[in-house]
């Protein structure tokens, strides 16, 4: 029998590319769903604050935001 050792990956080195492989999926995820749910939020809440002259209200935004981490958590 011969063993390909350069093929060898070790527990460690696989458990550390399982984990790798979680958090980019998880920052993808978050990437897209901050994009098309979150985004949109916050740019509407700032153009509304300048166009009315005051302080834009983020909380929608905010809680859209902790929504998505939520539903994606990241890796522990």
């Amino acid at each position: 029998m011969n063993i390909q050792w350069d093929k060898y990956v070790s527990p460690a080195k696989a458990a550390a590319d399982v984990r790798d492989q979680a958090l980019a999926s998880a920052q993808a995820k978050r990437l897209l769903a901050y994009r098309e749910e979150s985004d949109p939020l916050k740019t509407e809440a700032e153009f509304d604050a300048i166009k009315a002259g005051v302080e834009p209200d983020y909380g929608a935004w905010i809680a859209k935001v902790e929504e998505i981490k939520s539903r994606y958590p990241m890796p522990e």
